[in-house]
């Protein structure tokens, strides 16, 4: 349940009410806005009693049902646009974010070339893999230890924040010591074990959409993320599982508008996954740009021909100017700012 609250109430009745809404056996969570405060009532009312009672006190404007399985997720919850921040950077409510690099770290060499040449072009957030969920095992599955090691080194030199991927609860802790940003990765959308886990971390978590995940259970995920302390959740579509084999995955810009319209997070796109190809990722990030998204992760690499994960999909970041010039007037024709 939302309670909203009449213009200008005074604190003590704001703290007054949450009291008895914890007495009824709800978690009070308070958003204070320039004029009016609202109190999401987190719990469920089949165990509990019914908070409409709360409409005779004089300073309670309205109780409103949410009935999304989402509630903390949603713009019942929270109206306008969350700004969430990667290192000093922001992404939402008009802020735009490029975040950039391989899809898998192979040495410091191939990191600080790759850093070097995005920085010179204006793209402000690094990532790179360190532990790879591959299909096969026979596959190149990352540095591990060693690659959380790399990029934080380069990120530090270049000064840019980093985003990598956590792939269980055994490295939670070492990819949330090195990172920035920890990506949940498709694969474990809805590990909801990890959600927990990751959401104590004490990090921004960037949670892409799983590849047969409807777009009630990816909010649903991010709901765990809050539930459990993390409220800077950054969404990311990635491309969905369907029938269509012409590229890797279908990139579903429909959800990026319905994500943007059920929920004040972040929505951002990762066009490389879903391409599967790097002459169809500079089209598909210009849909998302103007499905109206608030960032583009994007996969690049100094030779993408040698590169041990996705060389097909990865834009060598010599060329990554190329790719920012097309972006960026789309950004600003978009209303949003790019650093």
């Amino acid at each position: 349940m939302i309670i909203v609250f009449k213009k200008h109430s005074p604190e003590e009745k704001i703290q007054e009410i949450s009291k008895i809404i914890t007495d009824l056996g709800y978690e009070p969570r308070i958003i204070r806005g320039v004029e009016q405060t609202v109190i999401a009532a987190v719990g469920d009312e089949s165990m509990h009693s019914s908070l409409e009672t709360l409409k005779m006190f004089p300073e309670i404007e309205n109780v409103l049902p949410v009935q999304k399985r989402y509630k903390l997720t949603s713009r019942e919850y929270h109206s306008d646009d969350s700004i969430i921040k990667i290192g000093k950077e922001k992404i939402g409510a008009g802020n735009f974010a490029m975040i950039a690099g391989p899809c898998s770290i192979e040495s410091y060499e191939q990191m600080r070339e790759t850093a070097a040449d995005l920085k010179k072009v204006g793209v402000k957030i690094l990532r790179g893999g360190a532990y790879k969920p591959r299909t096969s095992p026979y596959d190149f599955q990352g540095l591990g230890e060693e690659g959380l090691k790399i990029l934080k080194e380069v990120g530090k030199e270049f000064d840019m924040p980093v985003v990598t991927e956590v792939l269980g609860m055994p490295h939670a802790e070492k990819v949330a010591n090195a990172a920035d940003c920890i990506q949940i990765g498709a694969r474990n959308c809805q590990n909801y074990h990890l959600l927990e886990v990751v959401a104590s971390c004490g990090k921004p978590v960037l949670l892409k959409r799983g590849m047969a995940t409807t777009v009630e259970e990816w909010l649903s995920s991010a709901e765990y993320l809050i539930v459990h302390g993390c409220p800077n959740v950054i969404l990311c579509e990635r491309g969905i599982r369907t029938f269509e084999p012409s590229t890797r995955s279908t990139l579903d810009i429909g959800a990026v508008a319905v994500a943007k319209h059920e929920s004040h997070l972040p929505v951002i796109v990762d066009p490389s996954h879903a391409a599967g190809r790097v002459d169809l990722v500079l089209p598909l990030a210009m849909a998302a740009v103007a499905a109206g998204a608030d960032g583009l992760i994007v996969e690049s690499h100094p030779n993408p021909v040698k590169a041990s994960s996705d060389a097909a999909q990865q834009i060598p970041s010599a060329r990554f100017g190329d790719f920012m010039n097309r972006i960026v007037p789309l950004v600003q024709l978009m209303g949003k700012k790019i650093p």
